[in-house]
């Protein structure tokens, strides 16, 4: 890949040499800007494509279910490092058309607000 750095700096000795080195930067700009565009799109698309097979689509949760709910909070708190970043567990009331979703209580309360489907997942208890 060739870039801006790629010029022999070494040979530059007079003015007109400095500015000469500088036209063909400028000359191979375009190319290098659409070469790392291309490489960016081809990263992120074969990055989406390895994300697509490694997580499958769960589907909808059904209503009842026992869900935990992520804490997004926690990321952007040092302090809070090796706190539990799942809250529950809650039970599923209904699924909105958007995907979010109503959650109550265990002993029914309905939560205030509704939360994101990648934000839930299932809750397994262990059997004692």
């Amino acid at each position: 890949l060739e870039t801006f750095l790629g010029t022999d700096w070494e040979s530059v000795k007079s003015t007109a040499d400095l500015l000469l080195a500088r036209v063909r930067q400028l000359e191979r700009r375009e190319s290098i800007l659409q070469e790392a565009y291309k490489n960016m799109k081809d990263s992120r698309e074969n990055s989406a494509e390895y994300w697509n097979q490694k997580k499958p689509d769960r589907g909808p949760l059904a209503p009842g279910s026992l869900v935990l709910v992520y804490n997004k909070s926690l990321e952007s708190q040092w302090g809070k490092l090796f706190e539990n970043r799942w809250n529950g567990p809650y039970r599923i009331k209904s699924q909105e058309k958007s995907g979010s979703y109503t959650l109550e209580e265990l002993d029914g309360q309905e939560l205030k607000r509704r939360y994101a489907a990648p934000h839930v997942k299932l809750f397994h208890s262990r059997k004692l």
